[in-house]
């Protein structure tokens, strides 16, 4: 008699848990729903503030910048298509008061047309660059190691093995990539600039 109860208490939990599931799945998927249709027309961020407003990436990257070279630099970042990369160098004066800023512009200027007949990849900004994808991005870093060394240098940790080489780095690089109409995913590239 004992386990007949029991089973019956049991096929009665299993009997309400299965349309509860069933409701809640419901439910949820509504839910989704209402959240995809008003990211539709308010055009949000898809990860709800994972991602930064691209502006405001920007001012991080070149704090000293006014806002008229902010707003050049996101149009364009805006011109990008969304998640391709964009390679982002900030100045190192340091290596600009041992070489010139002559030096510094062509270095620049290199990753403005490596690869490139009669065009550049910069809209002349010395500083934004727009790549197709990270394979482009990475081709063309390797071609200016190749011409221009004394733009990279020698990691910390390496320096006193190599005591003639190149200590500082013409700039610190950042990718960017743009996620939807105003959001940017970007972080800072400490290896970009390594010659080892």
């Amino acid at each position: 008699m004992v386990n007949i109860c029991r089973n019956f208490t049991d096929v009665c939990n299993s009997r309400l848990a299965l349309p509860f599931a069933f409701f809640a799945m419901i439910i949820a998927n509504v839910l989704v729903l209402f959240r995809l249709i008003k990211k539709a027309i308010y055009n949000t961020s898809t990860d709800d503030g994972l991602f930064t407003p691209t502006r405001d990436a920007l001012q991080e990257i070149f704090p000293r910048a006014s806002s008229q070279q902010i707003a050049r630099y996101e149009k364009i970042v805006n011109q990008a298509d969304e998640l391709d990369p964009v390679l982002i160098i900030s100045p190192n004066l340091n290596w600009i008061n041992q070489y010139g800023e002559q030096a510094y512009h062509l270095v620049m200027d290199g990753f403005a047309t490596e690869g490139l007949q009669n065009a550049r990849r910069d809209e002349n900004s010395r500083c934004v660059f727009h790549f197709r994808n990270g394979r482009e991005l990475v081709d063309v870093r390797d071609a200016i190691r190749q011409r221009l060394i004394n733009a990279f240098y020698i990691p910390p940790s390496l320096q006193a093995t190599h005591p003639h080489g190149q200590t500082v780095p013409v700039g610190t690089a950042w990718i960017l990539t743009k996620v939807g109409a105003r959001d940017s995913d970007f972080w800072e590239d400490d290896s970009f600039f390594l010659t080892l």
